[in-house]
Parts: structure tokens; C-alpha cells; sequence
């Protein structure tokens, strides 16, 4: 009987999956050494809490430029989705994204490279 040579994957999304944003992520080894946590986020410049506009009680119009706004920081770091991941697969998957982030700056130093050069 001869042996099966290949094995096959399957990719199918799950219903709740979807696609969002990340420019950064945060995270580290669990407590317990059982694998490692990442939280990815999405990084832009904060908007006010909240703005305080005085106003007088026979005023018709009022004056947004006269308002206070009341700081949440400089800039939001906004958790899109977190994982957990074994230790091998961290450094599996972190080798892989920097597989592609080479394809991807030799494309745009104008090279054609085969993704296969980078394995």
C-alpha cells in the first residue's frame, strides 16, 4: 500500500471572523509561561472626552471656538483583537510576517521578487 506523499488544508472563515486594522500591537509571555498574548492594535491622535461650551441663557447661537476640550491623551491605542498563541507558534507566525514585510519593501524598491525566494 503506498503511503499518502501530501496532506491537505482546508481554509474556511468563521462567521464572526472579519478583517481590522492594526498599526501596533502590545503583549508578551503569559504569567504562566504557556504561551504568549498579543493585543493589535489601532494607533491615531485622541479626540476631546468631551467639549465644554459656555453659553448664557438669552444666547440664541453659540460659539464652538469659545468651548473647552477635555483631554483623554495625545494619541488612542484602540485593542481591535487580541490572541494567544503557543510559544512555537509566536516564532512560527513571527517569522512568517517577516517573510512578507520583505516581499513587500523589495516590491517597492522595485524588485519582482518570487515569495518563494524568501523561504
Amino acid at each position: 500500500m503506498e503511503q499518502k506523499k501530501e496532506i491537505s488544508f482546508i481554509y474556511e472563515r468563521n462567521k464572526d471572523s472579519k478583517t481590522v486594522p492594526a498599526n501596533g500591537a502590545y503583549g508578551g509571555p503569559a504569567p504562566d509561561n504557556s504561551g504568549v498574548i498579543v493585543h493589535f492594535y489601532l494607533e491615531y491622535a485622541s479626540i476631546p472626552h468631551s467639549t465644554d461650551i459656555p453659553f448664557k441663557p438669552d444666547q440664541t447661537t453659540i460659539d464652538p471656538k469659545a468651548g473647552r476640550n477635555i483631554s483623554r491623551g495625545d494619541y488612542t491605542r484602540e485593542v481591535q483583537a487580541s490572541v494567544f498563541m503557543s510559544a512555537e507558534s509566536a516564532i512560527t507566525i513571527g517569522k512568517w510576517l517577516i517573510n512578507k514585510g520583505e516581499i513587500i519593501n523589495a516590491r517597492k524598491r522595485g524588485e519582482n521578487p518570487n515569495p518563494s525566494d524568501f523561504e
